[in-house]
């Protein structure tokens, strides 16, 4: 009983973080792409490793990051909270699966481009469909959430032989 109870004050914190820093991402990336779309879209407004016109990513991170702070109620000993966290992870797990994705299908366009005469190159990488390429936060933000996902994993299954 008391490592569970350890486990779900790691796990609290754990969603804690994380939750502030898809929150503070996801506003960041919203911000930007409001700004270069509607406010001034001949204007390119931008931050260092963010993409500046991903509406949806920005949501995306939003939604994960409340999803994550939601869990905070884990404190109050309501362990159904735990189903927020799983949830979290699995969001942020699957968008760094898409972007992943993303990046893979820019390096197969770039090495088709280079079967057919053009020059190869390395940009793909680090920018290609996404902006940022493989900087982009959400990817590492995603595989960061593993650790936190096997976690709540243990923590419900550890609450289920109770």
């Amino acid at each position: 009983m008391v490592r569970t109870r350890n486990n779900q004050g790691i796990l609290v914190v754990s969603a804690f973080i994380m939750g502030l820093l898809y929150v503070v991402i996801g506003l960041a990336e919203f911000i930007l792409a409001i700004w270069n779309w509607f406010i001034d879209p001949s204007g390119n407004l931008s931050l260092p490793y963010l993409p500046s016109r991903d509406l949806f990513g920005g949501f995306s991170s939003l939604t994960i990051g409340a999803v994550y702070l939601r869990s905070l109620d884990l404190l109050k000993g309501r362990n159904e909270s735990l189903g927020f966290t799983l949830v979290g992870a699995l969001l942020a797990g699957a968008y760094s699966v898409v972007y992943m994705l993303i990046i893979g299908a820019d390096g197969l366009n770039a090495y088709l481009s280079h079967i057919s005469g053009e020059e190869f190159t390395w940009e793909w990488l680090t920018q290609g469909t996404l902006e940022t390429g493989i900087l982009r936060p959400e990817i590492w933000l995603g595989l960061a959430s593993l650790p936190l996902l096997i976690l709540t994993l243990k923590n419900l299954e550890s609450q289920k032989s109770e």
